[in-house]
């Protein structure tokens, strides 16, 4: 019987330590699980600011954003539905209004946002609303046409007022130009029940109030209101500034709206691409910078696109936009000799020139007074080559600035085009 027991005993044992190594390894797929999600980019947001149900609409305004890039934007949609109807409409980062009609009368439904991030769609916010007879107005969708720097808005309104209760109902819309000033509106008279209202010539990036007004025999009413962002837009430049046998110089100005600015220049020889070089542009810096492409070859046509990629706003998504495309051919070659003799107050200077293609005319300088937080414009000169041939020369005497803290320029520039620049030395106060 003991050894009986002893066996049973045994096999009882076994089988635990084989339970335990079993659930051991479980609890390590279940941490290699968390481990997984983990890394998996946050959830996207979606806001439901505002819904107004009518007897047989239903209005909505919502804003989505997106900081990890995690949405695929094509599954963005604005449901609304019960046990026995289903409608979506597709919507975008950001704001968005819109409205669903034809619905069932004292009936309640579902409004939700959905959105994928690869793995099904999921729900980003949602409300349980009843459609009923609203007296007054509603503004029901606000949408927009850009032409140029100009925008066109069209607002829907629905105003119901079976008891005529309201009079001179107007719509209103206001907006600024910079945020410190009072927003300027006007008016526009409401004379049916629906209509589809044009704001034309609209330009601002700053909210802009929309509200329907009425009077009735206690006073003023404001029936329906809304506040619509517009779509943000880069104010982001780049322009070239010279070109020479080896380089191609832009200036680059960010936008003050933005954080830092990644720009992009994919630089192509024959549809190939070479490389691809970039600099980041700080929101503090207002004055811009230099972006200079060089280790080009001479006398070499390239294919320069310029691509800036910064994070929206009011989307918070990472974005991209392409600000400069162009062919471009660098000058052929040329060579040169410089000397300079830095003395307390003054600097001479001897140039050598051979020039073959006679793209330089005279040279350049400039000084710049740097003891301030932004460098302050002195005074600038010109010296014209004497021309032997191809071979041209240059002796001249650049004065020191009497400022603390100063920049010369010396560069050789052409009298024809105004791009063909070669930077000969940047003098600087020690």
């Amino acid at each position: 019987m003991k050894k009986e027991r002893r066996k049973k005993g045994e096999e009882q044992k076994r089988r635990f330590n084989a339970i335990k190594d079993l659930m051991s390894t479980f609890a390590m797929s279940t941490v290699a699980v968390v481990a997984v999600v983990t890394l998996m980019p946050s959830s996207p947001k979606a806001d439901i600011i505002k819904a107004v149900p009518l007897s047989n609409e239903v209005a909505y305004q919502v804003n989505v954003t997106d900081e990890d890039n995690a949405l695929d934007s094509s599954t963005l949609f604005v449901v609304l539905e019960n046990q026995l109807e289903y409608y979506e409409q597709p919507i975008s980062l950001g704001e968005n209004s819109g409205y669903f009609d034809e619905l069932n009368a004292n009936t309640q439904y579902r409004l939700s946002v959905y959105g994928s991030k690869g793995f099904g769609q999921e729900r980003l916010d949602t409300l349980t609303l009843t459609t009923k007879e609203k007296v007054g107005g509603t503004i029901l969708e606000v949408s927009q046409e850009t032409i140029e720097f100009s925008t066109t808005y069209y607002v829907d309104i629905s105003i119901y007022d079976p008891d005529q209760t309201y009079s001179n109902i107007q719509l209103f819309y206001g907006y600024q130009w910079e945020p410190d000033m009072e927003l300027e509106y006007s008016s526009i008279p409401i004379t049916s029940s629906g209509m589809n209202i044009e704001l034309p010539d609209i330009y601002t990036s700053y909210p802009i109030h929309i509200y329907i007004e009425a009077t009735t025999d206690e006073g003023i009413e404001i029936l329906d209101e809304i506040w619509v962002t517009p779509p943000f837009t880069l104010y982001s430049s780049i322009y070239m500034e010279y070109i020479n046998q080896s380089q191609v110089g832009f200036h680059l100005y960010g936008d003050m709206d933005v954080g830092d600015i990644t720009y992009s220049m994919n630089i192509y020889k024959n549809d190939f691409l070479l490389r691809t070089d970039s600099i980041i542009l700080a929101d503090s810096n207002h004055h811009g910078s230099s972006f200079i492409i060089d280790q080009l070859r001479p006398n070499t046509t390239y294919f320069l696109e310029c691509i800036a990629t910064y994070t929206n706003p009011q989307t918070l998504a990472q974005e991209s936009v392409t600000l400069y495309q162009e062919e471009v051919t660098t000058l052929n070659e040329y060579s040169y000799t410089y000397n300079k003799q830095v003395f307390d107050e003054y600097i001479e200077v001897t140039f050598t020139l051979n020039d073959p293609s006679d793209y330089f005319q005279y040279l350049y300088v400039e000084s710049y007074d740097t003891s301030e937080e932004f460098e302050l414009f002195i005074e600038a000169s010109s010296q014209y080559f004497i021309v032997e041939g191809d071979k041209k020369t240059a002796s001249f005497t650049i004065y020191i600035p009497t400022t603390s803290a100063y920049t010369i320029f010396i560069s050789m520039q052409s009298q024809t085009n105004f791009s063909a620049r070669q930077v000969i030395d940047t003098i600087q106060s020690e």
